[in-house]
């Protein structure tokens, strides 16, 4: 039932590649090929692990978004969760919610949006600034980050240019 109703959903987006891999062959990819997916889609307790999986892969928890999306209401939100460990210490990554947002803004087909979130995210990545479990060159503490970035999708602003270090492909698994 599963694959049927995703094979069904899939003809609606016909740009998104969709391949189908048994979950432990998909820990496997991530691990090998992480760039070779943008999307996984996959049940619950599958994409936790697939996603804490991930998270090492990136070099922190804080860099990975998520979204719960069914016949409800949809939730966006870090992989992490709220992260209460790290309540009033301002040290938690704000990156995973704002690429969250990113991720509700295409929910909700604002595109545009939605890339300039990424877009600025993934400047600030790749010119070493983040919070500290990233081990950048700039280390920013949890609202100092949020600040910038948020900073830097309001006003426009470029830091100085550099090039991509994502790949812009597609890959659904499930």
């Amino acid at each position: 039932m599963w694959r049927e109703t995703v094979c069904k959903i899939s003809k609606q987006f016909p740009s998104v590649k969709l391949e189908f891999l048994h979950a432990d062959n998909a820990a496997m990819q991530i691990i090998l090929n992480p760039r070779e997916f943008d999307v996984i889609l996959t049940d619950n307790l599958i994409g936790d692990i697939l996603s804490d999986e991930a998270s090492a892969i990136t070099g922190s928890i804080g860099l990975l978004p998520s979204a719960s999306i069914g016949d409800g209401t949809p939730l966006f939100e870090p992989i992490h969760g709220s992260f209460p460990r790290a309540a009033g210490e301002d040290i938690a990554n704000p990156m995973a919610t704002i690429l969250s947002v990113a991720m509700m803004m295409d929910h909700f087909k604002l595109y545009e949006e939605a890339s300039v979130i990424r877009h600025k995210v993934r400047h600030a990545l790749e010119k070493g600034i983040g919070t500290a479990e990233l081990h950048l060159d700039t280390v920013y503490s949890c609202s100092q980050m949020g600040d910038m970035i948020a900073h830097l999708i309001t006003d426009h602003y470029e830091l100085p240019h550099s090039n991509s270090v994502m790949g812009e492909r597609v890959a659904t698994i499930i």
